[in-house]
């Protein structure tokens, strides 16, 4: 397996700043260079759970809540500092628990898909279409979301997500979002490539609590509308 200059790909790991978690990346990670990408104070985010509630009405019956929200503004933060290096990264939870030689995250192999698909999972997938190479998640009839735990993207791809991240910031949590082309501004992959899946026994703060539904029928109609026009 051919290991790639450092300098040729950044490694952002998504997190709260757990100790527990932090301490369990760290060793992961040992041998390999990486960034942290903190997430923003849970008071920060109840705040934008209250600004974005009834916005998200209009793209589910559950309004997004703060851990949801930390989750994709974390994403996005590490999809801006791709942007910023002009290189390809492979963004992280530290939830992520890696399953097969962790020396591939730096593989040639695993740069060559990212350069080659723009946005591309590295995350086990049940839902397979072909195991032999990349599919489009969304190409998946059962609607299913894009895995965040562990994923490539280019800087091209990373400012695609971030200009349509301002166009419906927060309507949807991010696996979901990013799994609609519509939405995200361009196809998310599933890689045959897999070497990590999420850590079932860890706890999130993105699910602490569970959106309050809606009932009031102009968001249904909202619902209705967006769902022809994002098809989703």
């Amino acid at each position: 397996m051919n290991i790639i200059p450092e300098n040729q790909l950044k490694i952002f790991v998504i997190t709260t700043g757990d100790s527990e978690r932090v301490s369990r990346i760290k060793q992961y990670l040992k041998e390999i260079d990486f960034e942290f990408v903190y997430s923003d104070s849970y008071e920060d985010l109840l705040g934008l759970e209250r600004k974005y509630k009834k916005y998200s009405h209009k793209f589910r019956q559950k309004a997004i809540m703060a851990g949801e929200i930390g989750c994709f503004k974390t994403h996005s933060k590490a999809w801006k500092k791709t942007v910023e290096l002009s290189k390809p990264s492979i963004i992280i939870e530290d939830n992520v628990e890696f399953i097969d030689d962790i020396s591939k995250l730096t593989s040639q192999d695993t740069l060559e898909y990212i350069q080659t698909y723009g946005l591309v999972n590295f995350t086990s997938f049940s839902y397979l279409l072909d195991p032999t190479k990349p599919f489009k998640v969304s190409d998946v009839k059962e609607k299913k979301p894009f895995p965040t735990v562990c994923y490539g993207v280019t800087p091209m791809r990373a400012y695609d997500l971030l200009k349509h991240m301002r166009k419906t910031p927060y309507s949807l949590p991010i696996d979901k979002w990013l799994s609609i082309p519509k939405l995200s501004g361009c196809y998310g992959y599933i890689s045959p490539l897999v070497f990590a899946k999420r850590q079932e026994d860890l706890k999130s703060i993105a699910n602490k609590r569970k959106g309050k539904k809606t009932i009031n029928p102009i968001n249904f109609l909202y619902r209705a509308v967006n769902k022809l026009k994002y098809k989703y």
